[in-house]
């Protein structure tokens, strides 16, 4: 099952929202004031979970008493109360938008819990701007136009032994941390390759750049 799930930071465009939810199968949830987003957009979701502090009056209007699902938890953000749900109902992939931007404190808490939730959920973060995914121990292998533009950004600590094909400027065992940038670096050709020895790698789409998307292989 594959799920949408949408949170109270920076509202995507409405193009972006649309593009997202295109597969009818598409499991809406939102994340407390997320909904206030779906509602002006004109999508309804499966449900919508938090401290429900958040939501307008117009959403909760909309939006079915039985579908407001209330955890108070003060030490659980509102992305990791929907994660936790969409896992217990057997999501097994899914987009996160509206998570990025206004606090950047939960910017920054929102990008470890692609960490956190690795091992229960294929996830990527979007924005208007970027696709984010964490490379996993696997390594990663993607199709992309040539002349995409990506990062490769450490999580938590440097990070070790990367080696990649397919790139501008590509690395060979090289580490990544405070003392080496791996910003803005540029597909050649597909499929590109992106491996990983030890440590938590971000995987940043620039999607302004080319066709703004990878293919996973």
């Amino acid at each position: 099952m594959h799920a949408l799930i949408v949170g109270n930071g920076e509202p995507p465009s409405k193009s972006l929202f649309a593009e997202l939810m295109a597969d009818a199968k598409t499991l809406l949830i939102c994340a407390d004031g997320g909904v206030n987003t779906a509602a002006e957009y004109g999508y309804p979701p499966a449900l919508v979970i938090g401290d429900l502090d958040s939501l307008g009056d117009a959403a909760r209007v909309a939006v079915p008493d039985d579908l407001q699902i209330s955890v108070i938890d003060q030490n659980a953000t509102d992305m990791e109360k929907a994660l936790h749900h969409a896992v217990s109902m057997g999501v097994a992939t899914a987009d996160l938008i509206g998570f990025t931007g206004r606090k950047t404190d939960h910017t920054l808490w929102n990008l470890s819990q692609l960490k956190t939730f690795a091992d229960q959920i294929e996830m990527r973060l979007l924005d208007d701007y970027c696709e984010i995914r964490l490379v996993s121990p696997g390594g990663i292998r993607f199709d992309a136009d040539g002349g995409q533009k990506l990062s490769l950004c450490p999580l938590a600590g440097p990070v070790s032994g990367i080696d990649t094909q397919g790139l501008k400027w590509e690395l060979s065992g090289d580490t990544l941390g405070p003392e080496r940038a791996g910003i803005s670096n540029e597909v050649t050709a597909g499929p590109v390759d992106i491996r990983v020895g030890e440590g938590d790698l971000l995987l940043v789409i620039q999607r302004d750049s080319a066709s703004g998307t990878i293919t996973l292989r």
